[in-house]
Order: structure tokens, then C-alpha cells, then sequence
């Protein structure tokens, strides 16, 4: 067994038919638009906790 597939584990499930374990596209679909929403969210905080610099004309 692969890392990958011991550490993503949950993103597989049991083929019906044949019995092996495959990629579930739904749980990838969810995995990908989390892990874009927390890097999106990072990038917002980051910007957000950015000190704003005033300069007097």
C-alpha cells in the first residue's frame, strides 16, 4: 500500500462490482474545494492582518 493511498484513505471506496478500492470522485471534489477555501482563506487573513501605511500629502 502506497502513502498516498494510506494517508488519503478516505477518498477511496469499494468498487461495487469489482470489489477494489478507487477513488471516489464526489470525496475528491469535496477534498480539492476545501483545501482551496482554507488556502483562499489564508491568503484574506494574510492580507487583512497587513499593517496599512498612511502617508500624510
Amino acid at each position: 500500500m502506497s502513502f498516498f493511498r494510506f494517508a488519503f484513505s478516505f477518498l477511496y471506496t469499494r468498487n461495487w462490482h469489482t470489489g477494489e478500492m478507487e477513488i471516489s470522485r464526489p470525496r475528491l471534489a469535496l477534498f480539492c474545494g476545501a483545501i482551496f477555501l482554507l488556502m483562499l482563506a489564508l491568503t484574506i487573513i494574510s492580507f487583512l492582518q497587513a499593517p496599512v501605511v498612511y502617508t500624510a500629502k
